[in-house]
């Protein structure tokens, strides 16, 4: 967790107050947003939650207090910064003052390019910071006997003479030349895959292709309305999307015609393949062998329904009872026919197809 926020409504401070934890887990995802809606605030688009005391291990982001954000916004932010290591946690915080930023979307372009600067904050370890500066220009990274031979205390010395460091409460920090690049500019946010998801769809609206932004499956049911919002687009019939990167097992990925799902099928699929382990994806590749889906629903009813399977990898018993695959045995053991396993309730789905927008 990177921080708490405790909002309001700028309008209605009437209606109290919320504490928001960043980046939101998914599981507590659609539960806050409803909370901020009720409270008249919580808008896909809008600025329209007030900042009022932010607990972080980041002490810049105090300068988000007062101000008004859009909770999504907040959510990336503290996403992006979750997978900084030390050394940008640093930099992030000494260039956001050096540059006097607070504005929220300042600070998310910030982490895209601040790996760039380089920060002195023990002046008893030059070599290191010699080191890390040498990186820093070269991009962050060097050949390996190259970054060896770097003299790391003459690099730094020669650093701290040419004069061009500014001093911060969070060191010492150089710009390297860095410029703060508009790669969020309020719309759809920047590809970014937090966490580890299955599936990354990449959205286009349909009359002319503009970037409409990214999925990562699963996700909440929300975000993937909000996301789409972001984008200006109401209607999820006017999105094209197409898979850009996977994690799915490669008998899953052969078994679904992904041209004719739909993203919430895409996302029910996801979420149900998500909590398997390495060996519950391969007896569920197997099981997709053996009962041949057609559709992102069956492959789903098959990983939810695992445990009616008996799967036995290649090698372990070559006398093993069931189907043989080129992943090993697998054989069925269920009271329904596996017809019968793998239909969906089309009821439910439409339902939620239609509460989400018609989400085909």
């Amino acid at each position: 967790m990177i921080m708490n926020a405790v909002v309001s409504s700028k309008a209605h401070p009437e209606y109290g107050q919320t504490t928001i934890p960043l980046p939101i887990p998914d599981n507590q995802y659609d539960s806050i947003i409803d909370l901020l809606e009720a409270m008249d605030i919580g808008s896909p688009t809008a600025q329209d939650c007030r900042v009022d005391e932010v607990d972080s291990r980041y002490p810049i982001l105090n300068r988000l207090v007062t101000q008004s954000v859009n909770v999504d916004e907040l959510d990336y932010l503290a996403k992006r910064l979750d997978s900084f290591s030390k050394g940008e946690n640093e930099k992030f915080e000494a260039m956001a003052s050096k540059l006097g930023l607070s504005d929220i979307k300042d600070l998310i372009n910030l982490t895209f390019c601040c790996q760039q600067a380089t920060v002195i904050t023990d002046f008893s370890k030059l070599e290191q910071a010699g080191k890390d500066h040498a990186l820093a220009i070269n991009g962050g990274s060097m050949p390996l006997e190259e970054f060896k031979k770097v003299d790391g205390l003459s690099v730094a010395l020669d650093l701290i003479q040419g004069g061009a460091g500014v001093v911060t409460p969070y060191g010492v920090v150089y710009d390297n030349g860095m410029k703060l690049e508009p790669c969020y500019n309020g719309g759809p946010f920047p590809m970014y895959g937090y966490g580890a998801p299955q599936i990354a769809l990449e959205l286009r609206a349909k009359d002319g292709g503009a970037d409409a932004g990214c999925l990562y499956l699963p996700a909440p049911d929300q975000q993937i309305r909000r996301t789409l919002q972001r984008a200006g687009l109401e209607a999820p019939e006017d999105v094209d999307w197409k898979i850009i990167w996977t994690e799915l097992p490669e008998g899953i990925l052969k078994a679904v015609n992904w041209d004719r799902e739909s993203i919430l099928a895409i996302n029910e699929l996801c979420r149900a393949v998500d909590p398997l382990d390495g060996t519950d994806r391969t007896k569920l590749e197997a099981a997709v062998l053996l009962a041949r889906p057609k559709c992102a629903s069956e492959v789903r009813q098959l990983a939810e329904n695992l445990d009616q399977f008996d799967f036995m990898p290649r090698g372990d018993r070559p006398q093993a009872v069931g189907k043989a695959t080129r992943l090993g045995y697998v054989a069925y053991h269920g009271s329904l026919t596996l017809e019968e396993l793998m239909a969906d309730d089309p009821a439910e789905l439409y339902q939620r197809e239609q509460e989400m927008g018609g989400m085909a």
